[in-house]
């Protein structure tokens, strides 16, 4: 049986190997970015410094051609700069076009094995 911080830190969901260039802001600066390992809950996001475990920052990533998704994240994690990200805000049609970028992804890997 897994300790609570072991469980503590077991994702519920998995997360989709996919990568996009974003953006993250904190109000006063704004820096590019590569997600990676999507979730409906979160994301591993690659930026080029350090950033402070629960800063909140503003994403934004085109999921699509001219469809971004944005959202606002919480580093829960940092290995130098590697984040892993919680969403903790999201406006309805953000949620609705992540949903179906996530499941356009598990039904072409069931599909075409990709």
């Amino acid at each position: 049986m897994a300790s609570k911080g072991q469980a503590d830190n077991q994702r519920r969901e998995s997360r989709a190997p996919v990568t996009r260039r974003g953006t993250v802001s904190d109000g006063t600066r704004t820096l590019t970015c590569l997600l990676q390992d999507f979730s409906s809950n979160g994301f591993s996001v690659l930026v080029n410094e350090a950033l402070p475990l629960g800063q909140v920052l503003e994403l934004k990533c085109e999921l699509y051609p001219a469809k971004v998704l944005s959202c606002t994240i919480e580093v829960r994690h940092v290995v130098d700069t590697c984040h892993g990200t919680k969403i903790v805000g999201m406006t309805a049609p953000s949620a609705a076009l992540l949903k179906q970028f996530l499941e356009e992804y598990y039904s072409l890997k069931l599909n075409f094995g990709t």
